[in-house]
């Protein structure tokens, strides 16, 4: 998993000009009622990092797969957050089982 604790790195496009930023995030847990328990209780980093928006989505074909949608104002909130030490701790507390895929999208 520590292969995650990353930023996404960005498109080779100025997307700094860019508007909001939309993160689709999917990863597995070990037990989601454990893992949401754990994501509620992580509100204050999304605060701290600028999360405009969050939904939390289970893989109907696989209810151990989560799909999160974060929204950030900028591509520099997005990175700060997947970069911050406090997520990576929360998910190992959660129960993530592997590391995520992140989507960045920005409004064009």
């Amino acid at each position: 998993m520590d292969a995650y604790y990353g930023a996404p790195s960005a498109a080779s496009a100025d997307v700094s000009a860019l508007g909001p930023v939309l993160a689709v995030v999917s990863h597995p847990v070990a037990d989601f009622a454990a893992w949401r328990v754990v994501y509620d209780e992580a509100q204050p980093v999304r605060d701290a990092a600028g999360v405009t928006g969050a939904e939390v989505f289970v893989d109907a074909a696989n209810p151990s797969m989560v799909v999160i949608i974060h929204r950030f104002p900028s591509i520099e909130a997005a990175q700060g957050f997947f970069q911050n030490p406090d997520l990576a701790a929360a998910m190992k507390r959660g129960g993530v089982t592997a590391p995520p895929t992140i989507l960045l999208a920005s409004a064009a």
